[in-house]
């Protein structure tokens, strides 16, 4: 049976574009997909929704939605996570204990006091899903979605079997930025990159065969270029947000190559640019969009909400979400190459064993076949491993429940250690753990 289940299916923004992906496929049967999310009201609409996917498209799929998971989890083959553990009112917190000890965080959702805390939070559901999985479908690929991804993904290759792949779309995302940068399009461009989630090196970029970091670097040395570029940038945009990309330009100018995500989430992975708030807005990374997408209504469900109410046609795209693209190739043995975030078997020799990368992975019929990339520039696996040091106390934190980890992983957070003093450090994580006491009941 081929089946999918999303767990988390309430984000309307996500959920429409999986399941418009996976059913515009002509190649392709899906004979389910099951939606599971706890939220009664939001589950119901996305049930309408996919629905009237199916019946604009033809499709005989059948919809299933529950706010029970194992009672849809039944053989499914791939099970996909898009879980969010404390909402908006944690988040806030992430950010706002941080800043009174001069952390300021901008997005705080992948190394650091904010990455630590969400990643505490989300584990254990996580987790429970996946022990559930081992149950009721042992042989299904679980997609995570949830951040913080690396760390994550290195705590759930310690307590489950399950075949864990992390999913995230800054490698493509940045392929496309920089695209729209250098005056082309994706057609166009080839690329090889690899690291760790939300750090992946692009070793190559290259227009029509042509290597494209001679342009790269040409422009780097011009500031209102850059300034300029963010009328081109076709990702932001779509959260109301507009990306200078100083920091990324000035990593590329001084370690050689282009980083991918955005230069918000760049600015926290090093002790480099958010030293006091002169810095952050001379880098013009102080809009914090995320936690204002938190923060709003939820416009794109709302549109879907009144487009069921008035039973209109859904409108039906195709995004450059990787998971479509991956179950694609498995069901039809078209193999697809994707970035994703694995268990490092000596696919970057350079960088520790214990840790999770993101690499190029081929699907076919047989599986995910993560690639070999060799070993990185010494001084890009450097930049790499002292956030993989921070990943693997919170892999740590998560399995072992020790608030030990907690602080250790938080103490060596380059961008923390660049602001905050270890006092001031203790001080923080305290504040943190106290805030999240109901999520850590059974630390020690």
């Amino acid at each position: 049976m081929n089946k999918i289940v999303i767990i988390g299916a309430g984000s309307g923004m996500f959920s429409k574009k999986l399941i418009c992906d996976v059913l515009t496929y002509h190649d392709m049967h899906v004979d389910c997909i099951a939606l599971v999310d706890i939220n009664e009201y939001k589950l119901h609409i996305m049930e309408q929704v996919a629905k009237k996917i199916v019946k604009q498209l033809g499709s005989d799929t059948q919809i299933l939605a529950s706010t029970e998971r194992r009672d849809v989890m039944h053989d499914a083959t791939f099970v996909i996570n898009t879980i969010n553990v404390g909402g908006v009112k944690m988040y806030e917190k992430d950010l706002g204990i941080p800043e009174k000890y001069g952390c300021i965080q901008n997005v705080g959702d992948i190394i650091g006091p904010g990455g630590m805390m969400r990643g505490l939070r989300a584990f254990p559901t996580i987790l429970a899903i996946c022990k559930d999985m081992e149950e009721l479908c042992p042989d299904a690929y679980f997609f995570n979605y949830t951040n913080p991804m690396a760390a994550l993904c290195l705590a759930l290759s310690y307590a489950t079997k399950i075949k864990v792949f992390g999913f995230c779309h800054n490698v493509q995302s940045t392929a496309l930025q920089l695209s729209a940068y250098l005056g082309t399009t994706m057609e166009h461009v080839h690329f090889w990159a690899a690291g760790i989630n939300h750090m992946d090196w692009f070793l190559q970029y290259k227009i029509d065969g042509k290597d494209a970091y001679p342009r790269l670097f040409e422009m780097a040395k011009d500031k209102k270029l850059i300034e300029d570029l963010q009328k081109v940038e076709p990702d932001y945009c779509h959260y109301d947000s507009r990306v200078y990309d100083f920091v990324r330009f000035e990593v590329m100018q001084n370690f050689g190559k282009y980083v991918s995500e955005s230069p918000f989430h760049m600015s926290e992975y090093g002790p480099y640019f958010r030293k006091n708030a002169d810095m952050i807005a001379k880098y013009r990374v102080d809009d914090r969009w995320w936690l204002r997408q938190e923060q709003s209504r939820d416009v794109y469900f709302e549109e879907l909400e009144q487009i069921v109410k008035e039973d209109k046609e859904i409108p039906i795209t195709k995004s450059f979400e990787y998971a479509p693209e991956i179950i694609h190739a498995y069901w039809t043995g078209k193999p697809f190459r994707a970035n994703l975030n694995v268990r490092n078997t000596g696919l970057i020799p350079n960088l520790p064993a214990d840790a999770v990368v993101e690499v190029p992975c081929y699907t076919d019929s047989e599986g995910i076949h993560p690639c070999y990339v060799g070993e990185l520039p010494s001084q890009l696996a450097a930049l790499n491993t002292t956030n993989i040091l921070v990943h693997q106390q919170m892999a740590r934190a998560m399995v072992e429940k020790k608030f030990t980890h907690v602080y250790n992983g938080v103490r060596l957070d380059p961008m923390t250690a660049a602001n905050c003093t270890l006092e001031q450090i203790n001080a923080m994580v305290g504040e943190l753990i106290e805030a999240n006491r109901e999520y850590l009941a059974d630390f020690t």
